[in-house]
């Protein structure tokens, strides 16, 4: 299980679909996953699903996810339209949040469920869905989240399709290391073109082409654990690989220090190096800021144009 990146979550909120100018949801592949829920209610603009579950196929004990309630709410639609729109939304959630691509989740059935995605946000449509106390499990690893918010607007015409993501209370458990770098709180709001929407699903959840490259504007991204806070803003170029990915763009964070213990206490000695180099070269407004610019590409991360040796 890894700490999930912002931008990669992405995916999940461009999963929803409303049923809408003839348009519909497409339900699960047989070979992809299997969604479940205690009970479903639906109305023409919102449906909920409580006790929800979803685990990828074809072994019933991998990756899986539970909610203790799942909210989508846009354009109006069926019952079952509406359960389509969760269970792919949850399907590149949880592929997100535990780096999981599931074989039997083709691209084509991301293609079929983003329709009328595009179709509601080029007619005006908003779209938002929320996860209560939504729990990822991979082995003996557990993330959990005390909620999480996503909503989906622009895109007609010309314009991206803007993207806000909230999450609240993350913890997690069977990985000390990750539980101790994991951000409690998170939001970020970033855009990505229209057309650039099927490959991302495919990449993050999915089998994605070799060749997708997914351009996003990170318009601010913060995030905080106890004192330490980071903010940031930029632009990235996601793809079905983390070392072939690259982004660009400012960072500054609150109380580095206690970063840099934190992974000494965790016996991560490397990246601890990494970072005492970062705040050497970083620019320090105040005694407990420290700013840079960033980049990332073939798997380096450069600070202040100095390549850091985080592995």
């Amino acid at each position: 299980m890894r700490i999930p990146g912002l931008p990669a979550l992405l995916g999940a909120a461009l999963a929803m679909a409303a049923a809408g100018s003839g348009a519909h949801a497409a339900p699960l592949p047989p070979a992809c996953a299997v969604g479940a829920a205690g009970s479903l209610s639906a109305a023409p603009a919102e449906a909920t699903a409580r006790n929800y579950a979803l685990h990828f196929l074809p072994d019933a004990g991998g990756p899986s996810l539970h909610a203790a309630s799942v909210t989508v709410s846009g354009a109006g639609g069926s019952a079952r339209d509406m359960r389509d729109i969760i269970d792919a939304a949850s399907v590149v959630l949880l592929g997100a949040l535990v780096n999981h691509h599931g074989a039997g989740c083709t691209a084509d059935y991301f293609l079929s469920t983003l329709q009328p995605v595009l179709a509601g946000l080029q007619a005006g449509t908003s779209y938002d869905i929320s996860w209560s106390a939504p729990v990822a499990r991979t082995g003996a690893k557990q993330i959990r989240f005390g909620a999480m918010h996503l909503h989906l607007s622009g895109g007609s015409g010309a314009q991206p399709i803007a993207v806000s993501l909230d999450l609240r209370g993350a913890g997690m458990n069977g990985d000390t290391v990750l539980a101790a770098l994991l951000p409690q709180d998170a939001r970020s709001d970033f855009a990505i073109p229209a057309q650039a929407l099927g490959p991302l699903l495919a990449a993050t959840a999915g089998r994605p082409a070799r060749s997708v490259a997914v351009p996003v504007t990170i318009r601010t991204l913060r995030a905080r654990r106890g004192d330490m806070q980071l903010e940031g803003s930029g632009s990235a170029e996601l793809t079905g690989s983390p070392d072939a990915a690259s982004a660009s763009g400012h960072m500054s964070m609150r109380n580095l220090p206690e970063l840099i213990e934190t992974l000494r206490a965790a016996g991560q000695t490397r990246p601890a190096a990494a970072l005492i180099l970062a705040n050497l070269v970083g620019h320090h407004t105040d005694s407990a800021e420290t700013a840079w610019d960033v980049e990332w590409a073939g798997g380096i991360l450069t600070v202040n144009h100095i390549p850091l040796p985080l592995r």
